[in-house]
């Protein structure tokens, strides 16, 4: 093993500090224009955030972007309710202009087929700019290297895969934590303003853009399935009368983790409303990454398989948009139980 490949595979220490590299001496932060792509639940708060964050860098005003003008009023209205006001940011339409206008350029968009469609306008304008593109989407590995490769074939180009860990509840506080990737220097130059600009810590996932959306991946599938084992741990609980309340009490007594309660009390208080959480559609988006990426490399996941099937059916019966905790309605459903409490009647689902 190479020292390279020992620095690359040892665990930071946990007394790691929050960004693994050291401030830039050159060029300043100060004057560099960043833009945010992206504003739905997650990017109208990360911008918010960056919004915030530039203006106390005395950085121009953040440039802003979403294709539908109904998520841009909307990011517009949740700025201005935490008192980020338009003198902060400016909205722009055309993607090529802001190419021309943008230094570091980051985006937060819905999945791969958004991205691709977005980078192919961004790397076709001209522009004059040294520009850094550093995109937070979830997407499968090896659009990130696709991009990556595209981005450095012109001379001044830098892309940085920076997948998010964390709901909006925790994009709103700030409180991400970041996967990055990428080129050394660009990653150490915009690292300073994501943290704690957008996220709590930045960890460095190296040279190669796809190990972070690998990682990214694989921090995924511990979610999905850490809500897969409580949704059958509550359905039998239900059917045994063991006493779902004190499950939850048990969850917070012996493990402590926010997450797991969370999930707990959804479940168990049948609260599937999304808003600040993740969706049974992103549930599936991400299940399908994880389980192309787990049969790539012939590595058996049987509880993101079953999580899959369970995702599917809490889509088939109307729950496509509830929190991905509805997972559960495939459990119960197997096992007799109605899917939802006070669903009366099943709704098909009839696709996008």
């Amino acid at each position: 093993m190479t020292s390279m490949q020992r620095s690359l595979s040892t665990p930071a220490p946990p007394d790691a500090p929050p960004i693994p590299f050291s401030r830039p001496v050159t060029p300043s932060l100060r004057g560099k224009r960043w833009a945010f792509l992206g504003l739905g639940e997650m990017g109208k708060r990360m911008a918010t955030n960056l919004a915030r964050t530039l203006t106390t860098h005395n950085c121009p005003p953040l440039i802003v972007w979403n294709r539908n003008p109904d998520r841009v009023e909307a990011f517009k209205s949740w700025a201005s309710e935490r008192e980020v006001h338009d003198s902060t940011f400016v909205v722009m339409k055309d993607l090529k202009d802001i190419v021309k206008e943008a230094d570091v350029v980051v985006t937060s968009l819905k999945d791969d087929a958004a991205v691709k469609e977005v980078y192919a306008v961004l790397f076709a304008a001209e522009s004059q700019r040294d520009t850094t593109y550093v995109d937070m989407s979830t997407t499968y590995p090896t659009l990130a290297g696709e991009l990556e490769r595209r981005a450095s074939s012109k001379t001044g180009r830098s892309f940085i895969a920076c997948p998010v860990f964390g709901v909006p509840r925790a994009a709103e506080r700030a409180d991400l934590v970041l996967a990055i990737a990428g080129d050394y220097y660009a990653k150490k130059v915009v690292a300073h303003t994501l943290c704690p600009g957008i996220g709590k810590k930045v960890m460095d996932m190296g040279a190669n853009v796809e190990r972070a959306l690998s990682f990214k991946l694989v921090g995924n599938a511990l979610e999905l399935g850490f809500v897969e084992l409580m949704s059958e741990a509550f359905t039998l609980c239900e059917a045994a009368g063991a006493g779902s309340a004190q499950l939850v009490e048990l969850i917070r007594e012996q493990h402590g983790s926010a997450s797991l309660l969370r999930y707990a009390e959804r479940i168990r208080n049948n609260k599937f409303d999304a808003t600040g959480g993740f969706t049974v559609a992103g549930g599936l988006a991400d299940a399908k990454h994880i389980r192309q990426l787990a049969d790539t490399h012939n590595v058996p996941m049987p509880t993101i398989d079953v999580a899959h099937q369970h995702l599917t059916t809490a889509r088939a019966v109307g729950g496509e948009d509830y929190d991905w905790t509805a997972l559960v309605a495939g459990e119960r459903i197997a096992s007799g139980q109605p899917p939802f409490a006070g669903k009366t009647r099943l709704e098909r689902y009839e696709g996008p």
